[in-house]
């Protein structure tokens, strides 16, 4: 019968720093996307017009419940 390998404290500590990076890597890649969009939307000067839309989606959506 084979005998399985045990997790070591370094592999458990490797496994949390790589887990501790791919999210820091993903927050990242989201801030990006939220300040291109915020640079879209003014580049097309419709800050006020997309403001309204929000506003309407959000009460649709409490109505809703």
């Amino acid at each position: 019968m084979k005998r399985r390998s045990t997790l070591t404290k370094h592999d458990l500590k490797r496994a949390i720093v790589d887990n501790k990076t791919m999210i820091f890597s993903l927050v990242e890649r989201l801030l990006n996307l939220e300040k291109v969009f915020e640079l879209y939307v003014e580049m097309n000067k419709d800050s006020k017009g997309f403001e309204d839309y929000l506003k309407e989606k959000k009460n649709e959506t409490e109505s809703k419940k």
